[in-house]
């Protein structure tokens, strides 16, 4: 099954409607109150994500799946202006998107570099480009973030390195991550997409 396609910008407009068709995908599903609560609030999340993204954002949002697998999908076109992105984090006390500390903040970071060129994304994305992979076949994406890649690569690495325990600790922290099976930044001709897993 797969839900309206629902219109959201980081203004509010269309978030409602947007957890309205979590919950109805839910119960079509048959999923039962705790799991239909569950979609429900890794939506929340997904909405919370775009309020969080620097400047005029649109987005499409919609949940789909098989059984008892929900992927909430958010798409963008990629084309968002760096400099204009300094420009409007200039205008805060720090100089810095104060929400990019926590994990949810890291990934609006991961995606806001996703929907630059990819010149522009490889020159300022930093830190963003940790467990990012070039051309994936198997997702047919030119570019992607994976969270289980990344706890992957912190279940192997040594538990006490100062900003491996700072990369669990968030994890441990984030909802998203704690309930979602997967999480993928993607880029694929020209459009960003963010999507959640999640099998009961």
């Amino acid at each position: 099954m797969k839900t309206n396609v629902i219109a959201v910008k980081n203004s509010g407009t269309g978030m409602e409607a947007a957890l309205n068709e979590a919950e109805r995908f839910a119960q079509y599903q048959y999923f039962n109150r705790q799991e239909t609560l569950r979609v429900r609030l890794l939506a929340e999340e997904m909405m919370s994500f775009v309020t969080s993204i620097v400047g005029d954002f649109y987005a499409i949002f919609w949940v789909e799946g098989e059984g008892k697998e929900a992927r909430l999908c958010l798409e963008a076109d990629a084309k968002v202006d760096f400099d204009r992105r300094e420009q409007l984090l200039e205008l805060s006390t720090s100089g810095k998107n104060a929400a990019h500390r926590t994990f949810m903040g890291k990934l609006v970071g991961i995606f806001e570099y996703c929907m630059m060129s990819y010149d522009t994304s490889v020159k300022y994305g930093g830190d963003y480009a940790d467990f990012m992979f070039d051309d994936v076949p198997n997702y047919g994406y030119e570019r992607m973030w994976s969270l289980k890649a990344m706890r992957e690569s912190l279940d192997g690495s040594e538990a006490g390195s100062g900003e491996n325990a700072e990369k669990r600790d968030d994890l441990e922290k984030s909802i998203v991550a704690s309930l979602a099976d997967e999480v993928l930044v993607g880029v694929r001709s020209h459009k960003v997409q963010l999507i959640i897993k999640k099998t009961f």
